[in-house]
């Protein structure tokens, strides 16, 4: 099991971390623990968020920054993923040449555009939950860092469920290791994970919920339009959940706390 979490933590996050040598049973069996490195990624994004209000800086470029340190913490990986999904949907009507536009590491314009309102999103998101981040507030300050944290968990939980008994539409590939291959076990490890967050009530109930909307549309969308579910469909699902993840956690706040 130690070996299985540090790879998760290693493929997911820049840490250095893995073992030297991996199989590729070690390598989907890591998926049940994608969780936790979405904790660790929340735990980052909170040291730096009482940093710099400590240091008074406004909730939106907090917002930039916290934006641009998750980037950094995972090499950008699902990101790319954005990028390659949106090109390749509106490339070509063709489902092979679609898989070869996501394979070619040039950008195009509909990636350009999907990045500029997935960050966007992400940005707008975070800073209206920031505005209720005080350290003066006692309870319910603690519950909304356990939000925050909440969100990059529950996003890549939704990479596995979006893997498990998807297909994939390529002979070989990086996302080949985990589609089609996780199984019941590294879904219910990595929702146990998901469990402290619940204790939050309707909020994180809200947020859970939202966080899947895009593995219900991907895993139609994908499998339309490419044949399957590949790598880069994998990492976009990420950046989907989290974007409209942090936004229903901003909208909840509102509704409940």
């Amino acid at each position: 099991m130690l070996t299985e979490i540090r790879t998760a933590l290693a493929f997911l996050t820049l840490l250095p971390i893995g073992p030297k040598e991996i199989s590729s049973l070690n390598l989907v069996r890591s998926a049940a623990f994608f969780p936790l490195a979405g904790w660790l990624i929340g735990l980052m994004l909170i040291f730096l968020t009482l940093l710099l209000q400590a240091a008074r800086l406004v909730d939106l470029p907090v917002a930039v920054l916290l934006v641009g340190l998750e980037a950094w913490l995972t090499r950008g990986l699902h990101l790319d993923g954005v990028a390659d999904l949106l090109d390749g949907s509106g490339g070509s009507f063709d489902r092979s040449r679609r898989l070869a536009i996501m394979k070619d590491s040039a950008i195009g314009a509909f990636g350009v555009i999907g990045l500029i309102v997935t960050l966007g999103l992400k940005i707008a998101a975070l800073s209206a939950l920031l505005g209720h981040f005080s350290l003066e507030a006692g309870t319910p300050f603690i519950k909304l860092i356990l939000l925050l944290i909440s969100v990059p968990a529950v996003s890549r939980w939704s990479i596995v469920l979006l893997a498990w008994k998807s297909r994939y539409p390529r002979e070989a590939g990086t996302g080949h290791v985990f589609v089609g291959q996780v199984s019941g076990r590294e879904i219910a490890i990595g929702f146990f994970l998901l469990i402290p967050f619940f204790f939050l009530g309707w909020p994180f109930c809200i947020v859970f919920a939202v966080c899947q909307l895009p593995v219900l549309w991907l895993r139609f969308h994908a499998h339309r339009l490419f044949g399957g579910v590949t790598g880069d469909v994998l990492g976009a699902c990420c950046e989907f959940s989290e974007g409209l993840g942090w936004l229903a956690a901003s909208s909840a706040v509102f509704l409940f706390w």
